[in-house]
């Protein structure tokens, strides 16, 4: 399973507001069966990395939909093919470190 972070930022758009444009990328991901955690900076997806991919893409799309001339996606991937993992599980394992003393 994969665990990735998106951020889509259309640039030469009138006005400095953007969450149009992000509601439109978000819309996208609800469409999907994806797991996802929206935050004030990206996205979180999890799920099959072949599906996400696709996913990303329409994203990406979805601001030149909008009338965006230009479009600036960052993506991280973290694809971890040993054990699933989840952006839970990532978080509470760090929780967990940081309660132990030898910190």
């Amino acid at each position: 399973m994969a665990i990735v972070q998106i951020s889509v930022v259309p640039l030469g758009v009138s006005g400095t507001s953007l969450s149009s444009y992000v509601a439109r990328a978000v819309k996208v991901l609800q469409e999907s069966s994806l797991s996802y955690q929206l935050t004030a900076m990206g996205t979180i997806i999890s799920g099959d990395l072949d599906d996400i991919w696709d996913v990303l893409k329409r994203m990406h799309e979805s601001c030149f939909d909008l009338d965006a001339p230009r479009v600036l996606t960052q993506i991280k991937i973290d694809d971890r093919r040993d054990k699933a993992g989840t952006p839970e599980q990532k978080i509470r394992s760090v929780m967990e470190k940081l309660s132990d003393e030898s910190i």
